[in-house]
């Protein structure tokens, strides 16, 4: 189970936010939005998804940068490990 949603920006396809059950799942909804764009696609991904990133970076992807993250309290919520792209840093 999962969905996903990409954005048509000026310069790249924006693939996220992909949330999914598994890697596999999150891997076969991102092949599936993007398997028509044939220019740049951009995925913003959160840190501790090895496998899916691993999948990326095989697949031809490229990590270009690893943005700060901001905490404003003691302590984060924990996370099930099901959001695999975020929607876009500059989405908010």
């Amino acid at each position: 189970m999962g969905y996903g949603l990409s954005i048509s920006g000026p310069m790249n396809l924006v693939l996220g936010p992909i949330v999914a059950s598994s890697p596999q799942i999150a891997l076969l909804l991102t092949e599936k939005l993007a398997i028509h764009h044939s220019s740049r696609l951009r995925i913003d991904v959160p840190a501790g998804n090895d496998y899916f990133i691993s999948y990326l970076e095989k697949s031809g992807f490229l990590k270009v940068s690893q943005p700060p993250m901001i905490k404003n309290s003691e302590e984060l919520p924990p996370r099930d490990k099901s959001l695999f792209t975020l929607a876009a840093r500059a989405f908010g």
